[in-house]
């Protein structure tokens, strides 16, 4: 007897993966309430009845949109700490050379213009409905809590420590990030200033860190 399931599984994941390609590019485009479960399957390739038998709603493909994204940007963070681990080994990282660290991490091989217009979208849906804030909230700390463990260890090979709460030290930090692609989006910008926005990551790098013991940056 022929098992059908994994060749089933495997064209159901494509599918689904088609479909939140296909939603990446219209939410960019269109933004999320303007954009059609129409849309979003003619640009996939599909039929009305792919999208309903991946996601019920157009929120839940939102949510699903956003863990894929945020766990890829996980994977290539932990992976970059990977390949960097050796070379941190007795070495003595200024605050600049944190700072780079903590940017690339930050930043990472995505197109981050474009998913800083669609998670605007997602943290404006969380302000005008309680149910879609409570997944929002929940999401935001499980990603913080994911990324606190990979800059900390970062820091050890750097010879420094949190000086503020990590997951709200990781927050700031990423909202200097995102500030830097909002700003430069406004500016009709693709990209933002490197120089500018490393300058502030090590001004806000010594403002959240101390070297391990307490003793001062």
């Amino acid at each position: 007897m022929v098992d059908t399931t994994a060749p089933a599984t495997a064209r159901r994941h494509a599918t689904r993966e088609r479909l939140l390609d296909a939603a990446f590019e219209v939410f960019a485009e269109q933004g999320v309430h303007a954009s059609t479960v129409e849309q979003i399957v003619e640009r996939a390739g599909f039929t009305r009845g792919a999208f309903y038998s991946n996601f019920t709603t157009k929120e839940e493909l939102f949510v699903a949109l956003m863990e894929r994204e945020d766990g890829a940007r996980l994977a290539a963070v932990e992976e970059k700490f990977t390949v960097l681990r050796p070379h941190l080994e007795n070495v003595d990282l200024d605050a600049d050379a944190i700072a780079g660290l903590v940017l690339d991490f930050l930043v990472g091989p995505f197109d981050d213009h474009a998913w800083a217009v669609i998670y605007a979208e997602f943290q404006l849906l969380a302000l005008r409905d309680p149910a879609f804030a409570q997944i929002y909230l929940e999401h935001r700390e499980e990603y913080d809590a994911a990324l606190v463990p990979m800059l900390e260890r970062t820091l050890q090979h750097a010879g420094r420590e949190w000086a503020a709460e990590p997951a709200l030290a990781v927050r700031l930090l990423g909202a200097v990030y995102d500030d830097s692609v909002r700003s430069a989006i406004l500016r009709g910008s693709q990209s933002y200033d490197p120089a500018v926005v490393r300058d502030t990551i090590v001004r806000v790098v010594l403002a959240l860190t101390r070297r391990t013991g307490g003793r001062p940056a």
